[in-house]
C-alpha cells in the first residue's frame, strides 16, 4: 500500500494539483524499475514517478496515456481538460462516503475524514456510552460494534516486525475493525519504535485497553516517529464480550499503520469490569469463651427495599458543578426495623447496617473546527452504585441481606453557530440483592459492637488533548462515602429499637 504526498502546495490547497504520489519502501528494488526516482531517508527509501510520468512510484504510467487509463493515486481522479490530477470529493458521493452519519464527513485533499462525536444524533438521538451510529443493512441506526465489524490482519502489523518491502498504510480505513490471525489481535500499548509493524512511522495505543462492560472507550495514540514516541490524537475502543477488541478508524493524514500486540492470541483473555460495589469485609474480634446464655429463637429485622430514584438533569455548563441532581432516596430506602409488636425475648439482638456510595462523574469537553465552523460540545456521565447490608447477629444465628443497584445518567450539550442542543439519556437500573444465614460460632457478647461514622473519600483526575482542529479535556470525580450503624437493644427493656437511616 503506498503513501502519496503533493509536491506543488499552491494545488494542495487548491485542491487541483498535478499530484505526484510517493511510496514509501525500504530499499529501492521496490521502484519502479525505469521510471521511478528513489531517495534515501534515514532507514528507507521513497519512491517517486519521474518527470512525465505519473503515479505512486511502485506504478507509474506516462502523462499521455492518463486518458484512457486511471493513472492518478487513490482520492484524485484525471481531468480531461485541465490534464491534472483532481482531488475527489468523496464527501459529496454516496458511494465513496462511508461515514455514519453521512454528514460527519470532512473533505481533505487526497482523502477524507469522519468527524467521530458521542454527541452526533443517530439518527435523531445520540447513541448511549456502548453503542455506535452505524449502517446496518442500510439502516442509521444505534448498533453495537462488536456484532458490526470489518476485519484486518494482525499478524502482518506486529510491533516486533521490522519494516520491508513496500511500507503498509491504514489510511483508507473506515469504520470498526477487529484484528484477525493467530497473533496480533488487539493493538500495541506504549512505544514501539520507528520502522515497525511495515510501515514508517506506526501507531500505538498510549494507554490501556477498556475491559469488557466499560463500553466504547476513547484512548489516545501514540506515534512511533522518527525522532521519538510522541502523543497523537484518540481513537475509539470496545472489548467485546466474546473475547476480542474493536476500533473505530476514521481515516488519517498520516500513511502509517497501527502495530498489533505479538503477545495477544488466540488464548488470550479480556478482563471483566467487576461489580460496581464491593462488600465489606468485617472481620469479627477473637473473643475470649465465657458462659454462653440458651439460645433463643429471634425474629429477623425487616428491611424495606424500596428502589431509590434517580434524577440526572442536564441544567448547567459549569463543569466545576454537577450537572446531575444528587440522588434522592426515600426515608425507607434503608430501614432497619424490629417492630415492637414482636413478641419479648430473653437475649439481646445485634443489627449492623454498612451503606457504602459510589458516585463517579466523567465531563468531557470539546471544541472542534468543522468546516471552519466551530462546534463546543460536553459531555457528562454519572455512575452511581450503592451498596447496604444489614447483618442480624443472634446469640444462635448470623443473617446476612445484602442490596446492590447501579444507577447510569449521560447528559450532552451542543453549541453550534450559537444554537444550543441538550440530550440526556438514563440506564434502566440494576439490581442485586441475596441473603444467606449460618449459626453464630462465637461467643455473644455485644458490648464489643461499635458503629463507625461516615467517611468520605473523594479523587480527581483531569487529562487533556490538542489536535489542529480541536481541544479537549476530560475530568474525573469518584467520591466514595461509607457508613456502619450498629443497633442494640436496650437489655432493660422487652421492645426492639428502629433506627432509620436517610443517606
Amino acid at each position: 500500500m503506498t503513501a502519496l504526498l503533493c509536491i506543488t502546495l499552491l494545488f494542495f490547497y487548491l485542491g487541483t494539483a498535478n499530484c505526484q504520489g510517493i511510496s514509501y519502501a525500504k530499499t529501492c528494488s521496490s521502484c519502479h524499475a525505469t521510471a521511478a526516482v528513489c531517495s534515501q531517508r534515514a532507514g528507507y527509501v521513497t519512491c517517486s514517478c519521474a518527470s512525465g510520468y505519473i503515479g505512486n512510484g511502485v506504478n507509474c504510467t506516462l502523462l499521455s496515456y492518463c486518458s484512457s487509463v486511471s493513472c492518478c493515486p487513490q482520492g484524485y481522479s484525471w481531468n480531461r481538460a485541465t490534464k491534472l490530477c483532481v482531488d475527489v470529493n468523496e464527501c459529496s458521493d454516496n458511494t465513496l462516503n462511508k461515514c455514519v452519519p453521512s454528514s460527519t464527513c470532512l473533505n481533505r485533499n487526497g482523502i477524507y475524514l469522519c468527524n467521530y462525536n458521542r454527541n452526533t444524533e443517530c439518527p435523531t438521538t445520540a447513541c448511549s456510552y456502548d453503542m455506535d451510529c452505524l449502517n446496518v443493512n442500510g439502516v442509521v441506526e444505534c448498533a453495537d460494534p462488536c456484532l458490526n465489524y470489518q476485519t484486518l490482519n494482525g499478524s502482518s502489523r506486529l510491533s516486533t516486525l521490522d519494516s520491508t518491502g513496500i511500507f503498509q498504510t491504514d489510511r483508507y480505513s473506515f469504520g470498526w475493525f477487529r484484528y484477525t490471525g493467530n497473533v496480533g489481535l488487539r493493538m500495541a500499548e506504549g512505544c514501539v519504535n520507528s520502522l515497525k509493524c511495515g510501515s514508517a512511522e506506526p501507531f500505538s495505543l498510549g494507554g490501556k485497553h477498556p475491559i469488557i462492560g466499560d463500553g466504547i472507550e476513547m484512548v489516545t495514540l501514540r506515534r512511533n516517529s522518527l525522532t521519538g514516541c510522541v502523543n497523537a490524537s484518540t481513537i475509539p475502543v470496545k472489548a467485546c464480550p466474546d473475547g476480542f477488541y474493536v476500533y473505530k478508524f476514521t481515516g488519517s493524514l498520516q500513511f502509517d499503520v497501527f502495530c498489533t500486540d505479538p503477545n495477544f492470541n488466540i488464548s488470550s483473555t479480556i478482563p471483566t469490569k467487576a461489580p460496581s460495589t464491593t462488600p465489606t469485609i468485617t472481620t469479627t474480634p477473637t473473643i475470649t469463651p465465657s458462659t454462653t446464655a440458651t439460645p433463643t429463637t429471634t425474629a429477623i429485622p425487616t428491611t424495606t427495599n424500596q428502589s431509590p430514584t434517580v434524577t440526572s438533569l442536564f441544567t448547567s455548563l459549569d463543569v466545576s458543578t454537577s450537572v446531575f441532581a444528587s440522588p434522592e432516596f426515600s426515608s425507607s430506602a434503608f430501614t432497619t426495623a424490629n417492630p415492637n409488636t414482636l413478641s419479648p425475648v430473653s437475649e439481646q439482638n445485634i443489627t449492623v447496617t454498612t451503606i457504602k456510595t459510589t458516585n463517579t462523574m466523567t465531563t468531557t469537553s470539546k471544541t472542534q473546527l468543522v468546516n471552519g465552523t466551530e462546534i463546543t460540545t460536553l459531555e457528562v456521565n454519572q455512575t452511581t452504585s450503592i451498596f447496604t447490608e444489614v447483618k442480624v447477629i443472634t446469640p444462635m444465628s448470623v443473617k446476612i441481606r445484602t442490596n446492590s443497584s447501579l444507577f447510569q445518567s449521560t447528559a450532552h450539550f451542543r453549541l453550534e453557530e450559537g444554537v444550543p442542543l441538550t440530550s440526556t439519556h438514563t440506564q434502566p437500573p440494576d439490581w442485586m440483592g441475596c441473603e444467606e444465614a449460618s449459626a453464630n460460632s462465637q461467643p455473644f457478647q455485644p458490648q464489643l459492637y461499635s458503629g463507625k461514622p461516615v467517611q468520605t473519600k473523594t479523587t480527581t483526575e483531569t487529562t487533556s488533548a490538542d489536535g489542529k482542529d480541536f481541544r479537549s479535556t476530560t475530568t474525573t470525580t469518584t467520591t466514595t462515602t461509607e457508613e456502619v450503624i450498629v443497633t442494640v437493644p436496650d437489655p432493660e427493656t422487652t421492645l426492639y429499637e428502629t433506627t432509620t437511616i436517610i443517606y
